[in-house]
């Protein structure tokens, strides 16, 4: 409604009903109040403006909505200007747009001369009072009427009346299912009048079709929402299940038909009006009264209602038109059935846009999802094309199963169905890909970022082998890689990841992340087979979808949202073991993954989550459990991600390399083999052999032959051990820790062998002064002193004097007699004796060939070896397993290191 006074000034005056609020403008001066007219009921607006103080006030059906104060004028509003309703001028009176004509009602338009007290306005909200305007009153003006006007005349206590409950006839024959589901679609239910008035205003204005609904048989005509199911002859609501308040006359004596006939149904012909009871059959079909408690708005969602539509979005149940009910819409297109052409009519009067449908059958009404051919040119679409158009009470939350009936949006394409025509299982797209999209082109960065962001998760199942001859080792594993489209919007998105599953034909349809696994043999890629998947993780909230999408939905933003693709790999790695340390090393091996979809400069691998989930205890190798963890991604950007405080503990790692053009993450695990069975298997025995050797020191000294066998039985079945050792591993050219105690035990043992020859050896050679052995025996074993016979004869003394030729301890005299022949040799009787402390040796010789002979057993080398032997290992030990302690305690402090 707008009020110029000349050409400059066309916003003298205006007052805007819009769904943004409700507006005033005094001077070109607005007053705001964000009051959203309601539509299709009576309201009462008043404006209140103190011309001496400029303060103005806004007021709906008597209650203080919005006040403020307008800048001082010089003038008051001024008269004989021109006063339109239902435009504003551009011009004075004119400069109209069909955009800015108004859809309504308007009665009681007064202006009066002076503040009406708030009191007063709530008593003409109440229409407890009235009075006309003294400036302009309504009833005494002549207006002058362009367009589409039509005068209606109201009885006042109509506009008053605030009850909102109606009752429809829908004159098309239902089965009792199909009527409760009609009036349920509608947001009402199957109707029972409350009193006697109501009962005659549904049956006159109902009757005209009785013979029609009765299907020509029989008196009833129309179902009524009650019946005595629960307990005969207590009639209650079908919905409410409470009792009725009120019943109307009953053909004959009353319901009659006992617990066979459970149903209430009106009657016709001869008994006009009256209430009968039938079978709940579905056999039978009728009319349908719905009755409302208020009338719910109905959407129209599809292609067709895209901004700039010429349909409107929001209808209500209206008048018949063409016999039937209509939809009238809250501004300027209705729904309504075209009787001559048998199909129901969307049609504007504003841009005369129109589509139509023609049901299949007689007596189907539009609600749901049917569809409709346009008949003009309508967003973007031809004259004649067909779309999918819904119609529907659903609001915001909601989805429209194609039969009309709701149900949450949450448990759309849950895998449940909850629609009876399991509507609410099709079409589950998840991904809204725009036009124009190419998979060829990855995302743009986030904003603030140089590149794309790709997080990169691995979960490491098991280690099914680990080859060390052939330094490699196999892994099954999970990849995760995690980005961000921001080209993309998506549907219905749900807290259970696994309903976020996106279809094969989505996924071709979409940019994807290509990694190499650069260290594995073969070649290896990320694929799309049999067993991968891409789901949409939910991260942001959503937003209710535009009205002209096909159908309802919760979009949620490609820039708040993720993509993660995951899939199972089986992969053989290469890994070059250091072995120096066999069998308390460690090895770290490394698992090598490359983005190859784009150089660094476009996007880049950036470390999120390494697990390993398998048994910590491998055959030969022992692994720890660990976790990465990090905070939740709730920015994206590089700098952002890369302050995150993300550690990983334990045995798996990982790293970024700065190599090539392309991003390459550097997943590490570490080995630490399980020495135990090779405590069991090759020390503890090998140890038992050097015992077992020494042991043949403690002998008898003069079994020889007992001692050095034993003695090279364990060197042979060392050599065996460490023949069988060798070969189970792979050959180095640097010695292993291993084989360094096995050498040494070989060692050690051939030691014991040598020494037990030399004790037996030592003794058994002559002595003579000039020969080597001689001079050997000196320096072990201290000064010797033979005495040989005269010239020419054999015989002899020896004399064995002490080790440093202090004073004798002892004298062995043998005494040599003359060969008899040269076939044997000539026994003599030997005086042996030894000092007191019994150092000297108990033995004597004999005569063999005419030489002279020294004891067998030489007992001060045995007693040194038993001395010796134990030094040399004990000193061997403590620098061999000192160092391995050592390392083992390093790799443990390693384990700690973040």
């Amino acid at each position: 409604m707008s009020y110029a006074v000349s050409e400059e000034k066309d916003n003298e005056l205006r007052m805007d009903h819009r769904m943004t609020g409700y507006k005033v403008s005094l001077h070109s001066i607005w007053a705001e109040s964000v009051f959203q007219t309601p539509l299709r009921s009576w309201v009462l607006f008043c404006f209140r403006y103190n011309y001496t103080t400029g303060e103005w006030a806004i007021f709906v059906n008597g209650e203080l909505d919005a006040n403020g104060t307008f800048p001082l004028k010089t003038y008051p509003l001024l008269g004989n200007g021109v006063y339109i309703i239902g435009q504003e001028q551009d011009s004075l009176g004119g400069g109209f747009q069909r955009d800015q004509s108004y859809s309504g009602e308007i009665t009681d338009l007064n202006f009066w001369s002076r503040n009406l007290d708030q009191d007063l306005m709530k008593m003409m909200a109440n229409c407890k009072y009235f009075e006309e305007g003294d400036a302009l009153p309504w009833s005494n003006q002549s207006w002058k009427i362009h367009g589409d006007i039509r005068w209606i005349t109201y009885a006042r206590k109509d506009i008053c009346n605030e009850k909102t409950r109606r009752i429809t006839f829908f004159p098309d024959r239902f089965d009792l299912t199909s009527a409760r589901k009609i009036c349920h679609v509608l947001g009402g239910a199957l109707a029972v009048p409350r009193n006697k008035e109501e009962n005659a205003w549904l049956f006159s204005t109902s009757s005209y079709r009785a013979q029609h609904c009765s299907g020509n048989v029989g008196a009833s005509y129309m179902w009524m929402g009650a019946n005595d199911v629960t307990e005969e002859g207590v009639w209650r609501y079908w919905e409410s299940n409470s009792v009725l308040p009120w019943q109307s006359l009953w053909r004959g004596d009353g319901p009659n038909g006992g617990s066979v006939e459970n149903c209430l149904v009106m009657l016709a012909g001869s008994f006009p009006a009256r209430w009968s009871d039938i079978a709940c059959l579905d056999s039978y079909a009728f009319c349908v009264p719905c009755e409302f408690d208020r009338l719910k708005t109905l959407y129209l969602k599809g292609p067709a209602v895209c901004p700039g539509s010429p349909f409107n979005l929001q209808y209500i149940l209206g008048e018949n038109r063409g016999g039937r009910p209509s939809l009238v819409g809250f501004f300027h297109s209705d729904i309504f059935w075209d009787s001559n052409r048998k199909m129901w009519t969307l049609q504007s009067i504003k841009d005369k846009g129109m589509a139509w449908w023609k049901p299949p059958s007689e007596g189907m009404y539009p609600f749901g999802t049917h569809s409709w051919t346009l008949g003009t040119e309508v967003c973007d679409m031809i004259e004649g094309e067909t779309v999918y158009l819904t119609i529907s009470i659903c609001g915001n939350g909601k989805f429209t199963c194609e039969d009309g009936t709701c149900i949450d949006l949450d448990q759309r394409c849950d895998l449940r169905v909850d629609c009876k025509d399991q509507s609410d299982e099709a079409r589950c797209s998840l991904v809204d890909v725009p036009s124009g999209y190419r998979t060829t082109i990855p995302p743009p960065p986030p904003a603030g970022a140089n590149s794309l962001p790709i997080l990169f998760y691995i979960n490491i199942i098991s280690f099914p082998s680990i080859e060390t001859e052939d330094l490699t080792f196999m892994t099954t594993l999970e990849l995760k890689l995690r980005w961000k489209d921001t080209r993309l919007k998506y549907r219905n998105l749900k807290d259970d990841r696994s309903l976020n599953v996106l279809s094969q034909s989505s996924v071709a349809g979409i940019w994807k992340p290509r990694v190499f696994f650069s260290n594995a043999q073969g070649n290896v890629f990320t694929n799309f087979d049999e067993g991968s998947r891409i789901e949409c993780v939910r991260l942001g909230n959503s937003v209710p979808g535009p009205p002209h999408l096909p159908e309802e939905v919760n979009l949620f933003s490609g820039s708040e949202n993720s993509l993660e693709m995951s899939q199972l790999y089986g992969v053989t790695y290469t890994c070059d073991f250091n072995l120096l340390m066999f069998p308390f090393d460690a090895q770290v091996c490394g698992l090598r993954f490359t983005l190859v979809s784009a150089t660094v400069s476009y996007m880049e691998l950036v470390p999120w989550e390494a697990n390993y989930t398998g048994s910590p205890n491998l055959i030969e190798y022992g692994i720890e459990i660990c976790a990465r963890i990090c905070p939740p991604w709730e920015k994206w950007s590089t700098e952002y991600i890369r302050s995150l405080p993300c550690n990983i503990k334990g045995e798996v790692s990982t790293k970024t390399i700065s190599e090539g053009k392309f991003s390459t993450i550097e997943v590490q695990v570490r080995f630490q083999r399980r020495y135990g069975f090779y405590m069991l298997t090759l020390y503890i025995p090998t140890t038992f052999l050097i015992i077992t050797a020494y042991a043949t020191f403690y002998f008898n000294p003069y079994d020889f032959n007992s001692r050095i066998v034993v003695a090279l039985t364990s060197l042979l079945v060392l050599s065996s051990l460490y023949t069988q050792t060798s070969n189970s591993l792979p050959k180095t050219s640097y010695f292993k820790l291993v084989d360094i105690w096995l050498f040494f035990a070989i060692v050690m043992i051939f030691i014991v062998v040598l020494l037990q020859t030399l004790i037996d050896f030592s003794e058994q050679f002559e002595l003579e002064e000039d020969s080597y052995a001689y001079k050997f025996m000196r320096i072990i074993f201290g000064s010797c002193k033979t005495i040989k016979s005269s010239k020419g004869n054999r015989g002899g003394s020896l004399v064995m004097e002490n080790g440093r030729g202090k004073t004798q301890s002892g004298v062995i005299q043998i005494s040599v007699g003359q060969r008899q022949d040269h076939t044997s040799a000539t026994k003599v009787r030997a005086n042996c004796w030894d000092d007191q402390d019994n150092s000297s040796l108990k033995a004597c010789g004999q005569l063999s060939n005419g030489r002279v002979l020294s004891p067998k057993v030489n007992m001060g080398l045995l007693v040194k070896s038993r001395i010796l032997i134990p030094t040399i290992f004990f000193l061997f030990n403590s620098i061999y397993w000192g160092t391995a302690i050592r390392y083992l305690n390093m790799l443990e402090e390693d384990k700690n290191i973040i």
